[in-house]
């Protein structure tokens, strides 16, 4: 593959369909699917609605396979499962967020490490037990009180939206195809609105800046520490996997931190796709299990603990 005089190898073109698909296609439309609960993780049933890009990801596909990668959506066994070199090696991650206090960004370092099964639940004996996050699902509830900011459109057997007037003065005004998504929850502690679009995708909106999806996460499936300086959330993409990252906590708000994904890659190697399982031991010290075979007698995992350290220590 070339584009604008750079070649791509087989691998690199899978890479530029799959950041086409997940990245740029879920803000482009919102598309028509069904999910169903999975034990923690979701099953999706995936249509492809772009004609157009039916023959080049057909041709991608048969790249990738050559290429002898296990998508992490298989069955696969355990032997075909590529291991992380030497449980208990920690790897560092360097990135870095705005903090609006500092005139210089703070670093946040993230040391991820692949641990044994029994250390890990060892771990997870020790954290507190999770607090299940306030949300708003009745229909003629959220209606009243989001009158004013959210316009619903009650529809057969869903809830669809009009548009959406934020807290700041600005508006969706047209720029998101919001015809096409239904309402899902709404949770008045983050201001959230939660709606779902097509192949079950996640869309979020923070109602009170009007931030969006990649930047709010969906709440529903965050994980929090125990003071709530951190929490981990993530987005389904409706192509399977997961979309992870941190958010840091300040006055009451959760922002954006880090993404988890790119980091975690980068140091093991491997997809981040479904992670499942995950807690924190303090505010500094997440812990998941990655998925690495799907079974009906149980999911197998890899355990990771993610150390988050900064120059503050905060």
């Amino acid at each position: 593959m070339s584009v604008n005089g750079f070649y791509f190898s087989p691998l690199k073109s899978v890479i530029f369909v799959a950041y086409y698909m997940h990245w740029w296609l879920p803000r482009k439309r919102c598309f028509g699917g069904k999910t169903k609960d999975c034990g923690g993780s979701r099953e999706v049933s995936i249509g492809i609605g772009q004609n157009g890009m039916k023959v080049y990801i057909h041709t991608a596909l048969i790249a990738f396979l050559s290429t002898g990668i296990i998508s992490c959506g298989q069955q696969i066994g355990k032997d075909s499962v590529e291991r992380y070199p030497g449980t208990g090696e920690a790897r560092s991650a360097i990135e870095h967020i705005e903090d609006r206090n500092h005139s210089e960004p703070i670093p946040i370092h993230l040391e991820i490490e692949r641990i044994a099964e029994a250390d890990f639940y060892e771990a997870c004996q020790q954290a507190g037990a999770r607090i299940p996050v306030e949300k708003v699902i009745d229909h003629e509830l959220v209606r009243e009180k989001l009158k004013g900011v959210v316009e619903f459109r009650k529809m057969e057997g869903y809830l669809g939206i009009e548009g959406i007037r934020f807290r700041n003065g600005t508006s969706t005004d047209g720029r998101y195809p919001l015809d096409e998504c239904s309402f899902v929850a709404y949770f008045p502690k983050d201001d959230v609105l939660l709606l779902e679009g097509g192949h079950s995708t996640d869309v979020s909106f923070d109602l009170e800046t009007g931030v969006e999806t990649h930047e709010v996460g969906n709440p529903d499936l965050a994980t929090t520490s125990p003071n709530g300086l951190y929490r981990l959330t993530k987005i389904y993409e409706g192509q399977e996997c997961f979309y992870h990252f941190i958010q840091k906590g300040k006055n009451g708000k959760f922002k954006k931190a880090i993404e988890l994904n790119e980091s975690f890659e980068s140091r093991t190697g491997k997809w981040l796709c479904v992670t499942e399982k995950e807690f924190w031991s303090d505010d500094h010290t997440l812990y998941f299990g990655l998925v690495t075979r799907y079974s009906e007698e149980g999911n197998e995992y890899e355990f990771y603990r993610v150390h988050i350290n900064n120059s503050n220590n905060t």
